[in-house]
């Protein structure tokens, strides 16, 4: 088998760490006792988890499973998301980060591809930061909130760093994640509402997206850009026969009615081998990436998920080597 690539890893570099470390006031990063701490507010704080910043652990797991290349990203910034942060810190926080993959694409390209991330808050700076990330500090692209895509209006506001993506053939991972001024959903009291918050809710938003991206025109002018979305893009595997079979009633047309992907892509994160193969079986094969969302998730897990999926030998390896974006375009 050729190089297994786990396109779907996160990771918070130093530089966002110490750039929290030198603040006074919150958000910052305190030491106490040998513990760092992430204080967000006055009198609310969390230990930092400090393995799952160390690389050479994640290497040494990257190894046990043979996984050769992980593509890493800031989901949350030490546990919370970056649209949730001061907007005035933003800026900083997104350079910072940005440049810490930079510098490990640089040193350690090897085992690591990075994808940038972005100002949410002031959307007018993205295109820039996103081609300087590209074309100075060597990232693949961006990831960007599953929330900017809940329908065409809300999208149009990204078409100008869709435009820098599409003219470098560049990669943008759609993640679930909010946008600035998004409501916060309710905090999670009891087992359901962790369930509805970390798994409805993400699904959700990430089948919003799909839906944008797949029965809009909106990618029509971005052919040459990669579209990748999280956890088997949310729960439109599952919705694709109910589509199918109600796509008269909703006067859909017939090449939008089969439930396969057209324009987007998916990865395999989040989900066991069921979810892989109802995921291959209707989106097509040929639409999956494996992925992990290591380290808030074991690798070992995500790669028997496809591994047992039942595919066949070349549609496994196919999907474990990223096939389906070097086939693209």
């Amino acid at each position: 088998m050729t190089e297994i690539i786990d396109w779907h890893a996160h990771w918070v570099p130093p530089e966002v760490v110490d750039l929290l470390a030198g603040r006074s006031s919150e958000p910052k990063v305190v030491r106490e006792l040998g513990i760092r701490f992430f204080a967000t507010e006055p009198g609310s704080r969390q230990p930092i988890k400090e393995t799952q910043l160390d690389l050479s652990a994640r290497i040494d797991e990257m190894d046990r499973v043979g996984v050769a290349r992980q593509v890493l990203s800031l989901a949350v910034v030490l546990g919370h998301f970056l649209a949730r942060l001061p907007p005035h810190l933003e800026q900083a926080l997104v350079e910072a980060n940005n440049a810490g993959l930079g510098r490990l694409v640089q040193n350690q390209g090897n085992r690591f591809s990075a994808l940038a991330a972005l100002p949410l808050a002031q959307l007018d700076k993205a295109p820039a930061v996103l081609e300087k990330a590209i074309v100075e500090q060597g990232l693949l692209g961006a990831i960007v909130p599953a929330d900017a895509f809940a329908d065409k209006a809300a999208a149009q506001q990204w078409r100008a760093i869709f435009e820098v993506a599409n003219r470098h053939r560049a990669h943008l991972f759609i993640h679930p994640g909010p946008m600035p001024g998004g409501v916060p959903g309710p905090v999670a009291t009891d087992e359901a509402q962790m369930v509805r918050r970390r798994a409805i809710a993400f699904q959700d938003s990430l089948t919003a997206a799909v839906v944008t991206f797949e029965f809009t025109d909106f990618l029509d002018p971005f052919p040459d850009a990669v579209v990748h979305l999280a956890n088997l893009g949310g729960t439109i595997a599952l919705l694709a026969e109910r589509i199918a079979m109600t796509a008269e009633r909703m006067e859909l047309p017939s090449h939008l009615a089969s439930g396969r992907l057209r324009r987007t892509f998916v990865d395999t994160a989040s989900f066991g081998a069921r979810g892989v193969a109802l995921a291959a079986q209707v989106l097509g094969v040929d639409r999956l990436v494996f992925g992990s969302d290591s380290p808030a998730l074991a690798i070992a897990p995500a790669f028997q998920g496809v591994a047992t999926a039942g595919l066949g030998a070349k549609n496994t390896q196919d999907i474990l080597t990223g096939k389906a974006f070097s086939s693209h375009g």
